[in-house]
């Protein structure tokens, strides 16, 4: 027994069967273009289901019934310039139930030719895919919902960034300023400290140091800022009130995370460049 071919004989009857019990809507129709043409001369059981019409009601009319104000006139023209130039169409556009109810039509329609070429008529296999494109259309608007609440957050954050400066260099600083003239050295120097954090604050350094790819802890980004600020190991012990060896731990994990393998380089000026 050979498996290569398979000996059966594909008869006129078998295709009219597959069109008839085919699901999707299957429109045959003249070859006339211009009104009033061109005219249904068939219809099979799924475009019943589809469109609610019987074939008594439609046979001998125009497939321009199923047009109506949402039907977009340019796929129409398109579909009309490609069937004269005798070309397979392809198009999506609304269509009208017999009820007046409307969804998205999908339209695959091709010339059918006699022996010598000419076209004799046109078959048209239609799909509703209404769920479709609702389903395009429900991920496009919660694509643009969540484009305006990220837009929304930039703003917001945007607006905080602006009140933090106004507040820094308008109210906390100038505080700063006058706290410093009145204080002992002691109190001077933690001035200082917290002057340079509050413009930290309000650059690029804090969060370029604290960002994923870096992971400093707070504690870290604290020391990197009195590092960057030139304060001493044995000032930050005083400051922060920890061992000098607690300091030069917090050093040496802050020089690994900014993968600074060099001993060479300077930290404090490393971290001015951040």
């Amino acid at each position: 027994m050979s498996t290569g071919s398979v000996n059966y004989k594909v008869t006129d009857k078998l295709l009219a069967s597959v069109v008839h019990f085919s699901e999707d809507a299957i429109i045959i129709t003249s070859k006339d273009l211009d009104p009033p043409g061109p005219k249904i001369i068939y219809v099979n059981p799924g475009f019943t289901k589809i469109f609610g019409y019987t074939p008594q009601e439609v046979i001998g009319k125009t497939p321009r019934m199923f047009q109506g104000p949402k039907t977009d006139r340019l796929v129409l023209q398109r579909l009309k310039t490609a069937l004269l130039e005798g070309k397979v169409f392809f198009g999506l556009a609304v269509n009208y139930r017999k009820d007046g109810t409307e969804f998205w039509n999908e339209w695959h329609i091709e010339p059918i030719r006699d022996d010598s070429g000419a076209v004799e008529c046109y078959v048209a296999i239609q799909h509703d895919v209404t769920k479709r494109i609702e389903a395009q259309e429900a991920i496009t608007q919660k694509n643009s919902a969540l484009k305006e609440i990220i837009e929304q957050i930039e703003i917001e954050k945007k607006r905080i960034k602006e009140d933090v400066l106004l507040n820094v260099e308008e109210v906390l600083l100038p505080a700063l300023k006058k706290m410093r003239r009145k204080g002992t050295p002691l109190d001077k120097k933690y001035i200082d400290v917290l002057e340079q954090n509050l413009k930290n604050l309000t650059s690029s350094f804090g969060r370029n140091v604290s960002e994923n790819k870096f992971k400093l802890s707070p504690r870290e980004v604290e020391i990197a800022n009195l590092i960057k600020s030139g304060v001493g190991s044995k000032e930050i012990c005083n400051l922060l009130n920890i061992s000098f060896k607690t300091v030069e731990t917090h050093r040496n994990k802050i020089r690994k995370k900014l993968d600074i393998l060099n001993k060479n380089i300077n930290l404090t000026t490393y971290l001015q460049t951040l």
